[in-house]
């Protein structure tokens, strides 16, 4: 079930409706009504994955019980038995996605190393299990380094399956939601009723999943004709000139851009309608000077994810400077391959990889190009920046055509015409007409504020607080602050005081535009194309 769907709507409103009477009426069912009707939702898709789903879930929690039996009293003693059940654990979830998601490609790969010609199993990849994936590993690990102690199996069941980040983020950590779930069972919250909808989280959710569906629906899928054209074009083996290619490339980079910010936003949105908040994943990462602070802004849970559970684990910074760089490598690499079972995505993950060395050795270097463009003077600093944010988006959408590329040979064909190494040139009337308004996307992803900003006044997105009161810092993701668990800010907490006065407010004025931004997605429904990450 896709949230930008008419189905997803009438599930929307049950579900709200269902909540809503079951927690007046008996309120601790709400949480297990809201796990039920997270379960429906995934099992829309393919009823049988969900035993698959409900399976992980039961193993990764006695493991879990097991790796805590065997932690010792003493912190600093050794830890030999709860390590090797960890390390089961995680064997086992990535055998589940090594098998459902990557049987074939390592097949593929076999059969062209080797020379043999051994079937492919075609087999159909479960719904959201590269994520869900991510949450039981760290998890796991989290256990193992004493970060979390015994949870009540129907919290775990719930952390996992809360539908909204089920299918495809943002990858939820136990210290992001549990939290969360411990300061509902608390008696500190307002009145008792912790598991009562309240009208402003609605309205506030509402109105955060409707600037999410107006991206997906008009922003999205209007510019998506225009990348397939190309992207097909190079498929079938067809010459593009140099404006076409870019155009193709431009496109896609403005799909994958409103298509990602958008579930993202509907995602929180959903979440912050039941009083839960879901970490930021998404912070204008066009606006980057640098690939480093792309990285720091793009699908930041997964940057966070990386950092934490595999760029730390392979050495980080702490064993010289060449294990940094090869670290670095090796987390893009396999970020590449996590996407998806293909080598275009694994030579996408290298490229950036081979840009962050490339960054991280120009500032280890200390090059100051401030004598190059004028000096420091404020125009100076501000020509330098543009040029840099500029640079890094032709970059990054360059990088692009191998994530969007169904195989080498397509990407290759573009990034050749890209170059201007092909004869051929062509201005179709396909690329005449994306030519004739692709500008707006410009301005919206370098002058407007992002959705976390708007609606800031009401700490709507989990850690959002160090991107938007402070600058954005880290390695491999961002090092995402704020608070974690405690109670859901409102309309007057510290945030609200702090927004600036453009910031979304609760009044009529903005609760129209929240209401004609809905309507107006919610007619372009039937020119749907699926979410570009439920792939992954």
């Amino acid at each position: 079930m896709v949230f930008s769907s008419h189905a997803f709507l009438v599930f929307l409103v049950l579900v709200l409706a269902g909540y809503g009477l079951i927690a007046r009426w008996r309120e601790p069912w709400a949480k297990h009504f809201l796990t039920a009707a997270s379960l429906v939702f995934y099992g829309f898709w393919i009823p049988a994955y969900l035993l698959l789903l409900m399976g992980s879930v039961l193993v990764n929690y006695a493991l879990a019980g097991r790796i805590r039996h065997h932690l010792p009293a003493d912190p600093a003693a050794p830890a030999a038995k709860a390590w090797r059940w960890m390390a089961l654990g995680v064997a086992l979830n990535l055998g589940l996605i090594g098998y459902y998601k990557y049987l074939d490609f390592f097949i593929t790969s076999l059969n062209w190393g080797l020379g043999l010609k051994l079937p492919l199993q075609h087999i159909l990849l479960p719904i959201g299990i590269s994520f869900i994936t991510f949450q039981k590993i760290s998890f796991l690990v989290d256990t193992y380094h004493r970060k979390v102690g015994q949870v009540p199996f129907a919290d775990f069941l719930f952390f996992i399956a809360f539908f909204p980040q089920l299918i495809a983020g943002p990858i939820v950590t136990q210290a992001d939601f549990l939290p969360q779930m411990r300061e509902r069972r608390s008696a500190q919250r307002p009145e008792g009723r912790s598991w009562r909808l309240d009208p402003w989280h609605v309205a506030i959710g509402l109105a955060i999943f409707s600037a999410g569906l107006f991206k997906k629906t008009i922003l999205a899928d209007q510019v998506a004709p225009y990348a397939d054209h190309v992207f097909n074009t190079a498929a079938q083996g067809l010459p593009l000139g140099l404006l076409d290619a870019w155009v193709g490339a431009t496109s896609y980079s403005f799909q994958i851009y409103f298509d990602f910010s958008g579930y993202s936003d509907m995602a929180i949105g959903l979440a912050f309608l039941f009083g839960f908040r879901l970490p930021i994943n998404f912070f204008s990462p066009y606006k980057a000077a640098s690939i480093r602070e792309f990285w720091r802004r793009w699908h930041i849970s997964l940057s966070s994810f990386l950092r934490d559970y595999l760029y730390i684990s392979l050495g980080g910074s702490r064993h010289g400077w060449w294990r940094t760089l090869l670290a670095l490598m090796a987390t893009m690499t396999l970020g590449g391959l996590w996407h998806g079972a293909n080598i275009t995505f694994v030579v996408w993950g290298m490229l950036h990889g081979a840009l962050l060395v490339v960054n991280h050795a120009w500032a280890k270097a200390g090059i100051d190009v401030s004598a190059w463009l004028g000096g420091r003077s404020w125009l100076a600093r501000s020509l330098r920046h543009l040029i840099a944010v500029v640079i890094t988006w032709v970059l990054v959408t360059f990088i692009w055509v191998f994530f969007r590329a169904n195989d080498l040979a397509t990407a290759l064909g573009i990034v050749k015409a890209m170059l201007g190494l092909t004869t051929h040139v062509s201005f179709t009337p396909t690329t005449y007409g994306v030519v004739t308004f692709i500008w707006l996307y410009f301005l919206l992803a370098w002058l407007l504020p992002n959705t976390a900003q708007i609606f800031q006044r009401f700490d709507a997105y989990l850690h959002a607080g160090r991107y938007i009161g402070g600058p954005v810092g880290g390695q491999v993701g961002g090092q995402v602050g704020g608070q974690v668990g405690g109670a859901v800010g409102g309309p007057d907490s510290a945030s609200a005081a702090r927004a600036p006065g453009w910031a979304y407010k609760l009044n009529a004025g903005w609760a129209v535009l929240a209401a004609l931004s809905f309507s107006i997605a919610w007619f372009a429904l039937s020119n749907l194309s699926p979410f570009i990450y439920f792939q992954f």
